[in-house]
């Protein structure tokens, strides 16, 4: 019999001495008017988890999702240990995209000192365990502040499944232990009291489906965290097909193995490496690859595909890539790099968005935030109305137009996007700007859509002196006391 203080939930007692809640004061990068006029951003409060690890043997990080703190303009932590005290957080590194959804977080040095004091000394942390070979039915404590209770909660269950990435998504752990609101960013916990992974999310009208990412994506990330303020992972840089008996013996192969190359990305790992349309990948850092796209190796190890092989390469890493073509195997050596842009990006940190303000205009480059808040608008998708998609070429859109301003008497409509300038192609915000300021001919000057609409604005050389790429207002005085 197991002695008491061996047991799970003693190892989750003491897990959450380390385990701590994170208040956050930002902006709604979801509020379709901040969206299309970021002149006047939406603020808000939020809470989440998140739970304290110590790096090269230096206290004070703390590891969360980063939909946690993504958009948050002051961060504050609270812990078990300390009361209702508050320490002061600066954000280190976030994954902005959430694939995985991971962010690092720091106690600033005054809070740290503090902190420690209140501690008697010595701050409590956890360490990362086994991801990889966890198995299902392993028991796991998911543990965190749901619903912004003062104290950690303990929710009990077990490893239920696992989710393999695809293109576009990392892989995931599944557990029927309770993830709520608020419990994001905290850890899951397994026998021995180490953390496997950071409570995620859940799926809606599920009662014992819930994901956790798996902290063998945090081992790999936060060594380039501490350098990047905006993390990747690897990325293979292409789509495939599964290959079959038929399409194998079109492309000269004896074997039906590997799959087959439909696209290497502009700029990706794949063209990097060399590889072209049909070439067949066979291989990956000495994995064989099945005509499914999965690794050929231990069937005790859960199923993994190509795309997760390549995330698990840390970013700068050599990678070594088999495939067949016109019948024969060849070999790439290529280094292990984040996904190019290949579409409309999609920009969810406000602090990052970018506007012109042009005679009643806000012109801004187009992303899949303001595409989605213009098709709310109009109530038909406006991506499938705009010409050159895919396109890795800024687009820029007309997101909002003041009433009465000459844009307005000029009939321009949220939506519309500027392709020239006196006849010069625009491509994006900066580009737009460079060509007003440098078209010094004459003081009209006139913009033209996608559809072939034209405005004519009189502009002299000091309005032209003033326009510039602005960046929202953040407002940071006020998160002070938010």
């Amino acid at each position: 019999m197991a002695r008491p203080q061996d047991t799970l939930a003693a190892d989750s007692r003491r897990a959450t001495l380390a385990v701590v809640q994170i208040h956050a004061y930002g902006f709604n990068h979801t509020a379709i008017g901040s969206i299309l006029d970021p002149r006047f951003l939406e603020p808000m409060t939020w809470r989440g988890s998140g739970f304290l690890i110590r790096i090269a043997k230096k206290d004070g990080y703390v590891l969360t999702n980063a939909h946690v703190v993504r958009n948050a303009a002051s961060l504050q932590v609270m812990s078990l240990m300390t009361s209702e005290e508050m320490f002061p957080a600066e954000l280190v590194s976030m994954v902005s995209t959430l694939e995985p959804d991971i962010a690092l977080i720091k106690l600033t040095d005054a809070a740290l000192d503090h902190f420690r004091g209140l501690c008697d000394g010595k701050i409590p942390f956890l360490e990362f365990g086994d991801s990889e070979n966890v198995q299902r039915g392993t028991d796991v404590k998911a543990i965190g502040y749901p619903f912004g209770m003062m104290e950690p909660n303990m929710s009990g269950g077990a490893i239920s499944n696992f989710i393999a990435g695809d293109l576009d998504n990392s892989e995931r752990l599944v557990t029927d232990a309770a993830i709520n609101p608020g419990n994001s960013g905290g850890p899951a916990i397994v026998p021995g009291g180490h953390a496997i992974g950071i409570n995620t999310s859940v799926v809606i009208d599920a009662d014992n489906i819930g994901f956790i990412t798996p902290i063998e994506w945090a081992r790999i990330l936060v060594p380039q965290m501490l350098a990047n303020p905006d993390a990747r992972l690897a990325d293979i840089g292409g789509m495939f097909q599964p290959n079959s008996e038929a399409n194998a013996r079109h492309l000269g192969l004896s074997h039906v193995d590997g799959v087959i190359t439909m696209r290497a990305h502009h700029g990706g790992m794949l063209e990097r490496a060399g590889l072209q349309h049909l070439d067949v990948v066979v291989g990956v850092d000495g994995y064989a690859i099945d005509r499914f796209g999965t690794l050929v190796r231990d069937k005790q190890k859960r199923r993994r595909n190509i795309y997760d092989a390549l995330r698990h390469i840390p970013v700068g890493k050599k990678v070594r890539i088999d495939y067949m073509r016109g019948g024969k195997l060849k070999r790439s050596q290529t280094e292990a790099i984040p996904a190019p842009i290949i579409d409309v990006a999609s920009q969810p940190i406000v602090h990052k968005r970018r506007f012109i303000e042009f005679y009643g205009l806000i012109l801004q480059d187009l992303s899949l935030e303001i595409a989605s808040a213009l098709s709310a608008l109009s109530g038909v998708d406006y991506l499938s109305g705009v010409e050159g998609r895919p396109s890795t070429e800024p687009k820029l859109v007309v997101t909002f137009v003041m009433p009465g301003s000459p844009a307005d008497d000029l009939f321009f409509a949220p939506g519309n996007v500027i392709t020239h300038v006196n006849g010069d192609r625009v491509r994006g915000a900066e580009s737009f700007v460079k060509k007003v300021k440098t078209r010094t001919r004459d003081s009209n000057v006139v913009v033209r859509t996608q559809l072939g609409g034209i405005g004519v604005f009189h502009m002299d050389k000091a309005a032209r002196a003033k326009l510039y790429v602005q960046a929202p207002p953040m407002q940071t005085e006020d998160a002070a006391t938010g």
